[in-house]
C-alpha cells in the first residue's frame, strides 16, 4: 500500500477528501478488490479509503450498484480485509465505467487499525 502525496488547491501534502467528510480519506495505491452483489463478482481497483468509506474505481458501468448492500474483499501488501458495504454515490469516468463510492457498514477490527495508523491526521495550519 502506498499512499499518493498530491498537491491539493492550497499546496498542502496528501489530498484527505472534501471538508464535510467525517472521516478523513487518503489516495492510495495498490488496493485491489472483489465486489459481490449475490449474482457476481466484479473486480476493481480502490482509489482511496478512510476509516468509514472508500472509493471502488474502473468499476464497469453494467455493475448499478442498487442493492442496499454489499460485500467486498479489498487486499494489499498480503492482508484482506472483509467489509460489509452500501453504495453512496456513484460518478461516470467514460463511456463504459464509472466510479462508485461506498460507506462501511461492518469491518473486521484490523480494518480499523489499518486506517487509523496509515491515514495521516490533516494537520490545521
Amino acid at each position: 500500500m502506498h499512499l499518493v502525496e498530491t498537491k491539493g488547491d492550497k499546496g498542502h501534502g496528501f489530498q484527505l477528501g472534501r471538508q464535510k467528510r467525517r472521516y478523513p480519506r487518503a489516495m492510495i495505491e495498490g488496493f485491489v478488490g472483489n465486489l459481490a452483489d449475490g449474482m457476481r463478482v466484479v473486480e476493481g481497483r480502490v482509489g482511496n479509503i478512510s476509516t468509514g468509506g472508500f472509493e471502488f474505481i474502473n468499476i464497469p458501468e453494467s455493475f448499478t450498484a442498487e442493492k442496499h448492500s454489499y460485500t467486498v474483499k479489498l487486499a494489499s501488501d498480503g492482508k484482506y480485509y472483509k467489509l460489509l458495504v452500501k453504495p453512496c454515490w456513484r460518478k461516470a469516468k467514460s463511456e463504459n465505467v464509472v466510479d462508485i463510492g461506498f460507506k462501511i457498514l461492518d469491518a473486521p477490527l484490523e480494518w480499523l487499525a489499518y486506517t487509523i495508523n496509515n491515514i495521516p491526521v490533516k494537520q490545521n495550519n
